[in-house]
């Protein structure tokens, strides 16, 4: 890793580790340029990728803070918990492959994944449901020079399972948007719904742990039948 990825690692297992507890201050840019024996660039460089990976915020005046669910950010939700993605664990989950392809990634995929929009990214559509009620239209890009030898036979089963078994990475944080959206074609025809039946849309951005993001996604599920339950810390 570089030495800014080293910070960036070191910090994020503190914070992750209560060692730099929510809302606590982080040392100053001089403390951590003497503590990682690094210039002010570098740890400027490293405090910018935790500000975008959702970890800490910036306040004027006052310094950088390990960042909590406060109201101050209540327009996307930042989750510091161990269950990261959803349906990870389901064991149960059967999958539709309705398009799998190699494109390039264009400016809004690139600038989610942090790579030129002429770099070339997987883009797999998904219809994914289990033997009950669940399911949902999964809408997924990866880059594929980090993500190498993804094959369709993979998109059967777990994407991850392949990221962290055969490529041998860690994943370690997942950042989401969550909106209601208007269904498109692929949503009616596999989620079964009408024109008027919104979606709820859970947009994620999946980090390695040496912060390098592996996944764009866009998961759309039933409006309805889909619960959200998350617990606030003071």
């Amino acid at each position: 890793m570089t030495k800014y990825e080293v910070i960036v690692s070191d910090i994020r297992n503190k914070i992750q580790n209560g060692i730099y507890p929510v809302n606590e201050k982080l040392p100053t840019e001089p403390d951590l340029c003497r503590i990682y024996q690094v210039s002010r660039i570098t740890v400027k460089k490293a405090i910018d990728q935790l500000v975008y990976e959702g970890l800490v915020i910036k306040r004027r005046g006052a310094g950088t803070f390990v960042k909590g669910l406060t109201a101050e950010h209540h327009g996307q939700l930042t989750s510091q918990t161990s269950g990261l993605f959803i349906n990870l664990n389901k064991t149960n989950v059967k999958s539709e492959i309705i398009s799998f392809d190699v494109k390039p990634a264009g400016e809004k995929v690139s600038e989610k994944l942090h790579i030129k929009p002429d770099d070339f990214v997987y883009y797999c559509i998904r219809f994914r449901h289990d033997d009950k009620k669940w399911k949902v239209m999964d809408y997924c890009y990866m880059p594929i020079n980090l993500i190498i030898g993804l094959k369709k036979e993979i998109l059967y089963h777990s994407i991850y399972e392949y990221i962290e078994n055969d490529l041998g990475f860690r994943i370690q944080s997942a950042h989401r948007i969550i909106r209601a959206k208007r269904p498109n074609e692929y949503d009616k025809k596999y989620l079964g719904i009408t024109d008027t039946d919104p979606v709820l849309s859970i947009e994620q951005i999946g980090y390695l742990d040496n912060g390098t993001p592996f996944e764009y996604s866009d998961q759309h599920h039933i409006g309805d039948d889909f619960e959200f339950k998350t617990v606030s810390i003071r």
